[in-house]
Parts: structure tokens; sequence; C-alpha cells
């Protein structure tokens, strides 16, 4: 199924986040906020889709990093440089990475290459450009993850339909994102930083954590378009625009920065077995 995007909104908005990621990606995985994020990331999909992760559960001698027979083709949507690869590749088949940022890519293949990833590939994509969508196998994947990206999209609609095509019948699709409830906390943040900062630096702290998305309107271009996702927006989207099944969504484990909570939600349902 095709979805009309409006291919101007779409570029400048393309040409933004690659930007600001490209220019963020060298010093990305020295952040050790970005790091506590992926490890959050990772203890979520464990927690809600691990059971699904192999074609047996693993037995209960295994550790839950080192599992028994893993089973799955993970596709990751918004891969950044690779911290969420670095410990799913120990519970999955494979794992590619997909991202708009040449930058946060390269990082990604650097670590493929200098720490032997076998099982993980790396790409630079644009999941809307119908030359590029040969990059990756249709209905190819067991399962497609995306973490903190989906905030950052201008059209989730047509990112979610061109994602399905990815996705296997009975494959399961799960974001894990900043609920809408994020947004008055980083208000309040907003509002106790200018108290105590400069501008400069309450600026730098919006880009780094822009849950609530007050900022300019070139700053936002750059950062997010989203404020986060209501479990009623997310249950719609998933059952009426995808046309997932089983769907579930729930709270997932808050963010904490700089002594402020951000909430967080997860959501995942299953494509049918006709496809959608």
């Amino acid at each position: 199924m095709e979805t009309k995007v409006d291919d101007s909104a779409h570029a400048s908005l393309l040409k933004a986040n690659q930007d600001h990621f490209d220019e963020q990606a060298t010093k990305w995985d020295d952040d050790p906020e970005y790091i506590k994020v992926s490890r959050e990331s990772y203890s979520t999909i464990m927690h809600h889709l691990g059971r699904f992760l192999f074609s047996s559960p693993p037995s209960s001698s295994s550790s839950s990093r080192e599992v028994d027979h893993p089973t799955t083709n993970v596709l990751n949507f918004g891969c950044g440089t690779g911290l969420l690869e670095a410990q799913l590749r120990f519970n999955v088949t494979s794992i590619t990475g997909v991202d708009i940022s040449k930058g946060m890519i390269d990082r990604m293949r650097h670590k493929i290459q200098e720490e032997s990833w076998s099982n993980v590939t790396a790409l630079q994509m644009d999941i809307l450009d119908n030359a590029q969508t040969t990059l990756l196998p249709m209905e190819g994947f067991d399962m497609i993850i995306s973490c903190y990206t989906f905030h950052h999209l201008q059209d989730v609609t047509a990112i979610g339909r061109a994602l399905l095509k990815y996705l296997k019948p009975d494959g399961y699709f799960c974001i894990i994102d900043f609920a809408a409830a994020a947004a008055a906390a980083n208000a309040e943040h907003t509002e106790h930083h200018h108290e105590h900062h400069d501008h400069q630096e309450v600026h730098e702290h919006q880009k780094r954590y822009h849950a609530g998305d007050k900022l300019s309107e070139a700053a936002k271009a750059s950062i997010g378009t989203h404020d986060g996702f209501s479990k009623s927006f997310l249950i719609d989207y998933y059952q009426t625009v995808l046309g997932l099944e089983n769907v579930i969504v729930e709270d997932a484990t808050p963010l904490y920065y700089d002594g402020m909570e951000y909430p967080t939600i997860v959501a995942y349902g299953r494509r049918r077995s006709g496809g959608k």
C-alpha cells in the first residue's frame, strides 16, 4: 500500500535530521545518557518481546544475554551508532540497523568490523525512498523495532506502512518512545533551567531531551515533530492505520535526567498472517 507523502516537507525534515545526527555521531557513544537509554530499550524489548525471539523459550540455565537457539531476524529502524545492536545481537539470528544519518551508520560499521559483529548489518537508508526499497528483503524480518525514533518523524503513517513491507506475516512491530506526558516534564524542566542557567545551556539541554519539544521552529525541524505518544493514539495507529493484531500498549521504564522523570511507552503488535 502506497501512501502519498509531502516530498518537499519530507526532504526538508530528512536533511535537517541528517545534519543534526551526523554532527552528533562522533560523540554519541561517549554520552552516558544515550548508553543508559539503549540499556533501558534492550531491557524493555526483552521483557515484552523476548519470548518471540526463539523457536522455544530459553532454558533456565542460560543467561539473559546468551539465549538458546535464537531464530529471529530483526530490523532496527533508527539504529544510530548501534548501541542497541551491541546488546541485542546475542539474542537474535541477525539484526539489520537502518538510519538516515551517514555519520551514525559509519560509526556502527566501524564497530561491526572492529568487534566482529558477524550477525549485524548497517544500512544508510531513507525508508520512504522507493529507489531504495530493494536494499532490504520484502517480508524478510520476524521483528521490526524502533526506539526513540518515531517522535522525530513527520508522517508516521507513511513510515509505518513502509516498514510493514519488510515484516513477515505473524511478525511483530515494536515502538518504544516518549509518552505524551513527557511534554509536561520537559516544560517543567525547561522552566527550571531558565531560572538557573544561561540560554545556550538550556538550548543544548533541549536538543538532547526534546520530549516536550518546546523549541524554536528551526530547532524543532531538526530534532522532533511530536511531543510524545498517548496510549489511545498508539492503539488506534497499530490497529486502524497499520492493521496489526494482538496489540499491546503499556508504560515503559521512565528515563531520568537531571532529577526529572520522562515517561516512556512501549507498543507492539503482530502482522496478520494474510498481511496488509
